[in-house]
């Protein structure tokens, strides 16, 4: 049995959503898009649209890792909504914290994600991208039927060293 649990984020836990991120990008600044300092201006109610159910956005999900009341890791689905690509969706933010890894935490993230994506009968597709080099979270991906697709080349630049990104999707249907 495992210490920890897996469940929806909804805009309750938008406080410690949002440290939580913060703290990821401020770790790992280039396994993000996102910067730290940008992500650090915006408002707290940022985080709490983020975690709102939204008809007009129904793919858009977070969950996040649990240990008794603190958060341990996150990630989180943002779909397309332009009439051509609604039925994909992007994997994002990622983020298990050092002391709780080894533990299952990310895989279990993930399938949370993906039976949520599953049960979206609109999507057909999810996609990411996985800094080169991070490869635990890339063989992550491939295991769960993720598939390389490309590189972006000097895709991100974290003070002044650029790295690539690698682009994976998994079908869903």
């Amino acid at each position: 049995m495992t210490s920890w649990q897996v469940q929806r984020l909804v805009p309750a836990h938008a406080a410690v959503y949002q440290a939580l991120r913060l703290r990821g990008l401020k770790e790992h600044p280039e396994a993000f898009t996102s910067s730290h300092e940008e992500d650090l201006a915006r408002p707290l109610d940022a985080a709490e649209a983020r975690l709102t159910d939204s008809p007009a956005l129904p793919h858009d999900a977070f969950f996040g890792g649990w240990r008794s009341n603190q958060l341990i890791g996150v990630v989180g689905m943002q779909g397309r909504y332009r009439q051509k690509e609604r039925h994909t969706a992007t994997v994002v933010g990622l983020f298990v914290v050092a002391e709780a890894r080894g533990l299952g935490v990310g895989d279990a993230l993930m399938q949370a994600l993906l039976r949520h994506a599953r049960h979206c009968s609109a999507l057909r597709q999810l996609d990411l991208t996985v800094t080169a080099g991070n490869d635990p979270a890339r063989q992550l991906y491939e295991r769960l039927g993720f598939c390389v697709w490309g590189v972006y080349p000097d895709a991100v630049c974290v003070n002044g060293v650029y790295a690539d990104k690698v682009h994976l999707a998994l079908p869903l249907r």
